[in-house]
């Protein structure tokens, strides 16, 4: 199963995770960048924020922040390490990453 089709990136609400809103301070909204485009930079996740990942990407020369909200706080670490262990590939790439032993 590829990332962006695991059941944990739909939130309870029905809310699609993946890929994350792009938003950016260098930038007009209208001008944002939608789906899985870029180049992941960073990610991060706060330690009191369980549940968050940020993830960092670069698109066209500018920077964007992405961010994640889970319900499964498990689910979010793993895929954490799991997205970290990609900093510098495409984004597009990461959504094809097999998960399917992230499947309980």
């Amino acid at each position: 199963m590829k990332l962006r089709d695991h059941p944990l990136m739909t939130r309870k609400s029905g809310i699609k995770l993946w890929p994350p809103p792009w938003t950016s301070s260098m930038q007009d909204k209208p001008h944002w960048p939608h789906g899985e485009v870029g180049t992941l930079q960073r990610v991060w996740m706060h330690p009191r924020l369980g549940t968050c990942l940020f993830l960092f990407i670069e698109h066209e020369g500018i920077s964007y922040t992405g961010s994640m909200y889970f319900d499964d706080p498990r689910f979010c670490i793993d895929l954490y390490h799991l997205v970290r262990d990609h900093i510098g590939g495409p984004v597009a790439e990461i959504g094809d990453v097999d998960v399917s032993s992230m499947l309980w």
